[in-house]
Order: C-alpha cells, then structure tokens, then sequence
C-alpha cells in the first residue's frame, strides 16, 4: 500500500449531523406562494383568495430566511393584499374586503416576531452544539494520523442531533510497547455518556504507558470504570445500577509483524489482507468493563500475523447494527473489501457513508471508527 495521501497532522473530529441543511428550493418557496397567491386571486376577484397563500408565504420565510427578508417578505405580501383588496372593490361592493384585509396584514406581521424568536432559538442551539464539540475535544483528544509507519484514521457520529458527543469513544497512543488503540461504546448515549468516557479515556492514556501487557491493562481499565461507576453511584446516592462499557483494546508491537486483540464485551474487529476480509471475534470476549468482579479472570488477547499493507477496523456497534427499511442489519465486510487498499482515511469515509445510506439517512445509535496499517514507509514526524 503506497501512503499517497499523507495526513501527517492531527486527525480532526468528524460529528454528525452538524446541523440540518435547509434544501436551496425552500429559500424560494416564500417568492412562488406569493407569485402563486396572485395567480389565483387575480384572475377570479372575490371568488377564490389568495390571503392564505400569502401568509403562508411570510410563515415560510420567518423559518427559513433572515429577520431582513422576513420583513421584505411582509412587507411584498402586504403590497399584493393591498392589490387584492383594490381588485375586489372594483369587481364588487367590498362589503367584507377591509375586514379581510385587516385580518390578513396582523397574520402577516404576526410572522415577523416568529422569525425573532426562531433565530433566538437558534442561536442557543448552536451555542449548545459548540460547547458540546468543546467537550468533546477534551474527552477525546485528536488522534495523530501517522505514528511512524503505522497509519491510522478514525470517524466519530454521534447519534443525537442536539450533541456533538455521545457514548463512543476511542483513543490512541503510541507506547513502549508499540502502538496501542483503545475503542469503547458505553451503555447509554448522548451527553450523560460523557463522565464516564472521560474516567476510560483517562485511564487508558495514562495505563497504556506503564502496563506490560494487554490483559493487564484491560484489568487496569475495569478497576477505573468500576470505580467511576461506584463514585457516581455514591454522588446520585442511589444503587449502581447496570452501567458498563464495552471495549476492544489493539496492540501493534514494534517489528513482530503481529496485531492482537483483547475484547471485553465489545463487537467483532475486521482484519482485511490480500487473502481477503476477517471478521475478528476472540475467542473470549470477556464481560464489559464495569463488571470484572464477575469475571476474575485470567484474561487473554487473540494475536493475528499483521503484514505492511494489512488493515484492521475497530468499530462500535453503531455500524454493525445500522438497520434498512427491512430490519437488515448492515455489514461492512463488502465496503471494506472495496476500499480497504486505498488507506484508512478511505476506508473510514467509505464505510459510514455505506452504513449511512443502508440505514436511510439516518443512524439511530453512536457510531465510532478506527482503522489503522502499517505502511513500508511512512513519512517523518512531525514533532
């Protein structure tokens, strides 16, 4: 695999949706009723009405346009009214047209404060978004995108349309003993999630550093989470409850062309080589973080040969259990037998774009990603 695209900087988030996309034609909805309003009315004056047109037309332009076109748009529907009511006194005696009219120009201008407070809203919303993208930065720090020849990208969508952080989490960090990828998905999701991502990732980064091997960090892990689960436990002081969470933890070794895998409750990897795609199941995949009391032990990772052009996807469940209109799970073996050669930034993109239009637009859990290779020859550090 030839490193063509060299991402040697940091990894930024990738959160979704952002924000939800008015379609261009509805910016001109407001013009076409109004236009529409006239060609009704005007040819048939004091038959068929056009008013409902035109205050649906300002009504349009209040939830979709700025304050000034708003009052543009009420100040155009409130010229046709006036055009209208001209019409009618010529065409007849206009008995109720000046009520009609009165009533027309206070629903029109009833739109304008709408608009006032719709961008209100709006502007809280987004300070809402910000400051849970600013959470989310700190939870989950930017991954590198090169670690020597290890070449790794990563994708995180959070389900919730009001958060830009969820249950998901993952991290990386290049250690003693090689380069080590934690991933996660709490029970639960949305910011309540948020605590105890932060306990996991800081333990892991710390952990990672200092502990020798893969089952005794996992021990590690489970000790943070059982503790973090009792502390806030004790804060709520009520009972702990089921929270837990499951997790893969990855390791490459420095020069033993191997990956292993520890899994604690958590979703099957995916290992794509030459001869094909893997879907990577340990043969013991242990209980969720959280609850080790249950499970003492002995724990033990799977190894698997990991050649310079092989690629291994961590993922949470977020992908597997993307759902089309039948209830059909979504299965990534296909897309990653596609674009698996082309790097993980590729196959990252590839992947929840797939799972996206498979489950019609819209995903209804957390998503997270990691994909990771080892290249012949990667570009120098930076820093």
């Amino acid at each position: 695999m030839s490193p063509h695209r060299r991402a040697t900087g940091l990894l930024s988030h990738t959160v979704g949706p952002r924000s939800l996309a008015v379609p261009r034609w509805v910016w001109w909805t407001p013009v076409a009723l109004t236009a529409l309003a006239c060609a009704v009315d005007l040819p048939t004056p004091g038959g068929v009405s056009g008013d409902a047109l035109l205050v649906l037309s300002s009504m349009t332009a209040a939830c979709v346009h700025s304050l000034r076109w708003a009052v543009l748009l009420a100040l155009l529907n409130t010229a046709v009214g006036l055009l209208f009511l001209l019409f009618r006194h010529l065409e007849s005696d206009g008995s109720h047209a000046v009520v009609d009219f009165f009533a027309l120009l206070v629903l029109l201008w009833a739109t304008v404060p709408l608009c006032l407070l719709r961008l209100r809203l709006d502007r809280r919303l987004r300070a809402t978004r910000q400051a849970a993208e600013y959470a989310q930065r700190a939870v989950l720090p930017p991954v590198r995108a090169w670690f020597g020849r290890t070449w790794i990208a990563v994708r995180y969508e959070a389900a919730s349309h009001a958060a830009a952080v969820g249950g998901d989490l993952y991290v990386v960090e290049r250690t003693p003993y090689g380069v080590r990828l934690l991933i996660g998905d709490v029970r639960g999701k949305g910011p309540d999630a948020i605590p105890a991502v932060a306990a996991l990732v800081g333990c892991f980064r710390e952990a990672a550093h200092h502990t020798s091997t893969l089952p005794l960090l996992a021990h590690h892990l489970d000790e943070a989470v059982t503790r973090h689960i009792r502390e806030a436990a004790d804060v709520r002081g009520d009972a702990p409850g089921e929270q837990f969470i499951t997790a893969a933890v990855a390791e490459l070794p420095p020069g033993e062309g191997e990956v292993r895998l520890l899994s604690r409750g958590h979703c099957p990897a995916f290992l794509a080589t030459r001869a094909g795609v893997e879907r990577w199941e340990p043969a013991d995949p242990g209980l969720p973080l959280g609850l080790g009391d249950l499970d003492p032990g002995p724990w033990a990772h799977d190894s698997r040969p990991f050649a310079p052009g092989d690629l291994l996807l961590l993922c949470t469940d977020g992908l597997l259990e993307a759902r089309d209109a039948h209830g059909v799970f979504y299965s990534p073996q296909q897309g990653l037998r596609e674009s698996w050669h082309e790097g993980p930034p590729t196959v990252v993109d590839h992947l929840t774009r797939l799972a996206r239009r498979h489950a019609g637009g819209v995903l209804t859990d957390d998503l997270a990603l990691i994909a990771v290779t080892v290249t012949g020859a990667g570009p120098r550090e930076q820093g």
